[in-house]
């Protein structure tokens, strides 16, 4: 028979955790992700390497906690959660507010643009994962726009995919670099909102030529 588990006072607790996943945060914003390791983390916190051990299975489960707490697109996919089917228009604002929020969560989320880079810079079944459960809840979206764009010639996804990339990069060129792109700087008040404007002006564009195509 296996022996119970003895509890370590010193490590019990939710406070222990919570104290774990602000050095976690602490380390990703003073230096990124590839110091999250076990002995750097303990070692910030001054206790031995097998507190971590003891709260979670191993460090890929802390860390996907981690990004989980920090990621904005759970919370924004839950306020664009419907209970009946909506309108047309109202799906074409619901992505126009969607991209928006995103550039600008993004760029006032340091943390977040972290992960980002973070997730396309190393390969990994952890980060992966989250990724693919942010795809779910942005595939469930996608669907209410899907039949408004059959046989149309024109791929909303896609769309959608080149402005949440752009947006990405144009802002972590911005915080990273202090640069512009294509003389569009995200650090300037006209500029975040000439993004802002030109970004409902693709999805007005997208959702006219396919009402266009529907009707010829």
């Amino acid at each position: 028979m296996a022996t119970p588990r003895k509890k370590n006072k010193k490590w019990n607790g939710e406070e222990t955790k919570r104290l774990i996943l602000e050095t976690v945060s602490t380390i990703m914003n003073e230096s990124g992700y590839t110091n999250l390791q076990v002995m750097k983390i303990t070692r910030r916190m001054g206790k031995s390497k097998g507190m971590i051990g003891y709260h979670y299975r191993n460090l890929n489960e802390l860390l996907k906690l981690y990004i989980q707490q920090k990621d904005y697109w759970p919370p924004l996919f839950e306020r664009f959660n419907f209970t009946e089917h909506p309108g047309e228009e109202k799906i074409k604002h619901l992505f126009t507010e969607l991209m928006q929020d995103n550039l600008k969560l993004f760029q006032e989320t340091t943390e977040m643009q972290k992960i980002i880079l973070w997730q396309i810079s190393q390969d990994s079944p952890m980060l992966r994962s989250v990724s693919e459960e942010r795809e779910k809840g942005g595939e469930q979206l996608l669907g209410l726009a899907a039949p408004y764009f059959i046989h149309t010639g024109i791929n909303f996804k896609a769309i959608i995919a080149l402005l949440l990339g752009g947006s990405y990069y144009m802002v972590l060129h911005s915080r990273t670099n202090k640069s512009s792109v294509c003389g569009i700087d995200l650090n300037w008040d006209h500029d975040k909102e000439e993004v802002h404007k030109t970004i409902q002006q693709v999805i007005t564009w997208a959702w006219e030529k396919a009402q266009e195509k529907r009707a010829s």
